[in-house]
């Protein structure tokens, strides 16, 4: 049998519904993804809008402050003049003080200091050691050559006094970052040197009451300016809410450090007991940087605090 062939026109007719059909369906797909991208425009406009919270403002401007960089090595003598309420010179003790950053700009990072007493007579031989960790709890040790032996710094004894000076035990080295919740509570203008300088102020507070018993703070005011990120001043609350001392800056350096960058390295801090009237301030001298230092790293452990490495 023979077959017959489809008229022309019908195959033609059914191109175009084809052709049509096609057309429209890529319209709706066109449509839709307009629809689409325009929502998701939206959408991230509206959250790029949507202003920080003074806790996440807070939490940022710290942890911008804590991960300022570091010099690898340290070296250098410190001076603590120790003030009594009339403004007297009690106490001038010296200590020479080296330093060492770990894993230097990595989240396990760990910057060790060690200290050794060279004088009044009585202190002579006392050191200090200690580890700040980036993500885990910082360690402290201290030797008494009144009884022979390395004690390390736990529970309530960071609230005690840093050899008789206006500082606790806790005060010295860098505050452990996670310890803290942060919030954002405005600007302020802080005088340093002569020089009104703008800061943000950040209030911190003890993230359990065991952290909040152990230093004896229930509050932190901190004074971070907006160029450099130095903490230009520190108010601390006792555990009753009191403002009971003051840290401010008194000096600072700038150097490069092993990996060129911009360091800004304190080199003077004073703590006033707002209670007792009395103060002391943190010296630093011959201080010397990364290569210009006989740093080790095996040096910062137990070990050394009573071996001459200096």
């Amino acid at each position: 049998m023979r077959e017959t062939a489809a008229p022309v026109s019908c195959i033609i007719c059914e191109d175009r519904h084809t052709h049509a059909a096609n057309n429209h369906y890529m319209e709706n797909i066109m449509n839709y993804t307009r629809i689409l991208l325009s929502f998701l425009f939206v959408l991230a406009g509206a959250q790029a809008a949507v202003p920080e919270t003074p806790e996440e403002m807070g939490t940022r401007l710290l942890k911008l402050s804590d991960d300022r960089p570091v010099f690898e090595r340290v070296k250098n003598k410190i001076t603590l003049n120790i003030y009594s309420a009339s403004g007297e010179l009690k106490f001038r003790k010296s200590m020479i003080m080296g330093a060492y950053t770990e894993n230097m700009g990595k989240p396990n990072q760990c910057e060790k200091y060690i200290s050794y007493f060279l004088s009044p007579a009585d202190d002579m031989g006392n050191s200090y050691l200690s580890y700040n960790y980036k993500n885990a709890p910082d360690e402290k040790y201290l030797y008494l050559k009144g009884i022979r032996k390395v004690k390390r710094v736990t529970g309530a004894d960071q609230k005690l006094s840093f050899f008789g000076s206006d500082f606790t035990n806790g005060d010295v080295g860098k505050p452990s970052f996670d310890d803290w919740k942060y919030r954002y509570i405005g600007e302020e203008k802080v005088e340093f040197r002569g020089k009104k300088w703008d800061c943000h102020v950040v209030a911190c507070k003890p993230r359990s009451l065991k952290i909040r018993m152990n230093l004896g703070y229930s509050r932190r005011v901190i004074f971070i300016e907006k160029k450099t990120m130095l903490t230009l001043k520190m108010d601390y609350y006792d555990e009753l809410g009191i403002n009971s001392k003051q840290l401010r800056l008194i000096s600072f350096t700038i150097a490069p450090n092993v990996k060129g960058q911009r360091v800004y390295y304190e080199t003077g801090i004073e703590m006033k007991n707002l209670k007792k009237g009395t103060r002391t301030e943190l010296l630093m001298s011959e201080t010397k940087f990364e290569r210009a230092t006989n740093i080790r790293p095996e040096m910062f452990t137990t070990e050394y605090l009573t071996r001459k490495w200096w």
